[in-house]
């Protein structure tokens, strides 16, 4: 024959606090002794005790490494020596696989058409080096 139990909620009728200790208790988080991490350097410790003194650093972000027209038309001789760039007859050419920077931006203007193939350019140094003839891959 099965036994059948009664409810729990039905076995603590007639008791007061229905076994929650003081009629206080059982209202709110003031019974788990705060909402969260509330006491966690009291009488919580022995709970987060590791994780104290340790803070979360955040990743640093990765900056593109870009540089100006300007910057680039006082650089290219310089640029030309290290074989970063390549100069063939009156047009300079830029390889992403041989530039150290990721990125053209238009501040300044150039001089001589440019190539570029592989490197991202913003649109106002798109518009200068078109206009003077280069070309952007």
């Amino acid at each position: 024959m099965v036994v059948r139990s009664r409810r729990k909620k039905n076995r603590l009728r007639g008791h007061r606090t229905h076994g929650k200790g003081n009629t206080k208790n059982k209202r709110g988080k003031g019974s788990k002794g705060g909402k969260g991490r509330a006491g966690s350097h009291k009488h919580k410790f022995s709970k987060y005790y590791m994780t104290f003194g340790n803070k979360i650093r955040l990743k640093p972000k990765q900056m593109v490494k870009a540089i100006n027209l300007r910057d680039l038309n006082e650089l290219l001789q310089k640029f030309i020596e290290k074989q970063w760039v390549i100069k063939k007859e009156n047009k300079i050419i830029i390889q992403s696989s041989s530039f150290p920077y990721q990125k053209i931006l238009g501040k300044g203007n150039i001089s001589i058409p440019l190539e570029v193939k592989g490197i991202d350019v913003s649109e106002k140094a798109r518009k200068k080096i078109e206009s003077i003839g280069g070309r952007i891959e």
